[in-house]
């Protein structure tokens, strides 16, 4: 579970990204994406380090750190819906920016890559619930 946690793609994903994908560079304070805005396309990270958070004090999402062969943005790029989470580089980052519509042709096209996103969605969602079942045990229930 921590490379799902980590958002770590394998080899062939990893490979798949290079070749779809445009070569970009960061500095260390830029954003990648806000929370909210329009899902434009994932972004590889082959070298220094991202933080994903989410806006405001939400305690059940604590802020998590990218590094090399993790991925960003992946849950806005294949769902359609806004960016739930602000990405900012921590450390100059050399990415591949990978746009929505050619990711969304190669998982129609590439079956074994679709299911590796599959289960790097499900780790994504099974980290949030056992995050949001963590913090509600501390906060005791409305009375019904």
């Amino acid at each position: 579970m921590g490379k799902l946690r980590e958002l770590v793609v394998s080899a062939a994903m990893e490979q798949e990204l290079l070749r779809l994908g445009t070569s970009i560079s960061q500095p260390k304070g830029s954003f990648l994406f806000h929370c909210g805005g329009p899902p434009r396309g994932l972004f590889l990270i082959r070298s220094g380090r991202v933080c994903l958070s989410m806006d405001g004090e939400v305690v059940a999402f604590e802020p998590r750190i990218l590094g090399p062969g993790s991925v960003a943005g992946l849950p806005a790029t294949v769902a359609g819906s806004p960016y739930s989470l602000t990405a900012e580089v921590i450390e100059d980052a050399e990415l591949t920016f990978v746009a929505r519509e050619v990711m969304l042709q190669c998982l129609q096209e590439n079956q074994q890559l679709c299911f590796e996103v599959m289960d790097l969605l499900s780790g994504e969602i099974s980290g949030a619930r056992a995050a949001f079942k963590q913090s509600s045990v501390h906060r005791p229930r409305k009375a019904q």
